[in-house]
């Protein structure tokens, strides 16, 4: 007799939903932030803690210095007011719908 339950391929086992771009710009913001606290943050090592190809990182960059949410000035990149106001209300959202048992 067969088993009514399927086994899962590992590679679906293992797999991770994708990100939402504001999830995305979320990491980024996060991580810049980490890396401001250490000096000037090399735009690479940014791409590569949020997890993004270095051209998808640089289209989510000018997204957010577009938005006003980063600021670029000498060639160093700053959170704004705004970036921090995202960052504060994205977690506060993210939690409420953890809460409401929406997200994992």
């Amino acid at each position: 007799m067969k088993n009514k339950l399927e086994a899962i391929p590992l590679a679906r086992a293992l797999e991770v939903g994708k990100r939402s771009r504001i999830q995305i710009y979320f990491d980024v913001l996060q991580v810049l932030c980490e890396e401001l606290k250490n000096g000037k943050p090399s735009l690479t090592r940014v791409a590569h803690m949020a997890n993004l190809p270095y051209d998808r990182f640089q289209k989510s960059l000018n997204k957010l210095i577009q938005l006003d949410i980063v600021r670029e000035q000498n060639g160093k990149f700053f959170v704004t007011e705004k970036g921090f106001e995202y960052m504060q209300e994205f977690e506060r959202i993210s939690d409420f719908l953890r809460r409401m048992g929406l997200l994992p």
